[in-house]
């Protein structure tokens, strides 16, 4: 696989498809998906959201459309622009600001801004994922971003149901827990193109332990897939979940 601070395989498609990002049947989730965590989280007119590897905005542009504010970034400048043209398209830039970093590199994108969110997510693996190695330090970054109390919410591909669900092609590194697949983008004009995914798994209780080293207080942990974040409760992970949430908070100050 890719060593840790090589480029992030999510740059690659990003580029590709720019706004055809959008037609990926996994957008049609973002109404179900951001509504669901509005609800665990208590959102509310007027927080401030942060999407750590945010591709076009998708999700920022729907709370935005209940009056929360957002921010999001992106490794690939494509989907920035994307979500840039998207957001002024629907009269929401006021609420929706995006801009192009590193997940990995989070902790000194944040500077000032560190602890000022209400609420920092990754979500649909957007950022975590590129390496055992690095995700840690997404997390870590998540965690500063907020303020205490504030809330941190990510996915994480399931490792149990990677293993179990293998197609042809695939391969599972069962030390490691990093799956590797080939796989077929569509982008702009009906192209296509074949590409690796390396994207490092997690048990539901490593999952959690992230948040943990991370210094967070966890809420909740449950199995989840693509427009379907609301059908489990917490503490349900089952093996044809192809992703675990975690949701966490910043401790406040005693």
């Amino acid at each position: 696989m890719p060593a840790p601070g090589a480029p992030a395989f999510y740059l690659d498609i990003g580029e590709f498809q720019g706004a055809d990002y959008a037609r990926n049947a996994f957008t049609a989730g973002t109404a179900e998906e951001a509504g669901t965590l509005s609800e665990l989280l208590g959102l509310a007119v007027g927080h401030r959201v942060l999407d750590v590897g945010c591709g076009d905005g998708r999700h920022l542009r729907w709370l935005a459309g209940r009056g929360v504010r957002g921010t999001g970034v992106d490794v690939s400048p494509a989907l920035i622009d994307a979500g840039r043209a998207a957001a002024t398209r629907a009269g929401l830039r006021p609420l929706v600001e995006l801009e192009v970093a590193d997940a990995r590199e989070l902790v000194a994108w944040l500077g000032e801004r560190a602890g000022t969110f209400d609420v920092a997510w990754s979500l649909c693996q957007g950022a975590l994922g590129t390496s055992p190695v690095s995700d840690p330090g997404v997390v870590a970054g998540l965690a500063a971003a907020v303020r205490p109390g504030g809330a941190v919410a990510f996915t994480c591909f399931h490792a149990l149901f990677a293993a179990r669900h293998l197609a042809p092609g695939d391969a599972f590194d069962t030390v490691g827990l990093v799956h590797h697949q080939r796989t077929e983008v569509r982008g702009p004009d009906h192209a296509r193109r074949t590409t690796d995914l390396w994207t490092a798994a997690y048990t539901a209780r490593e999952a959690a332990a992230l948040a943990s080293r991370a210094g967070l207080e966890q809420v909740s942990v449950r199995g989840v897939e693509p427009g379907a974040y609301g059908r489990r409760s917490d503490g349900e992970v089952a093996l044809d979940d192809p992703e675990v949430l975690v949701l966490a908070r910043r401790p406040a100050p005693r």
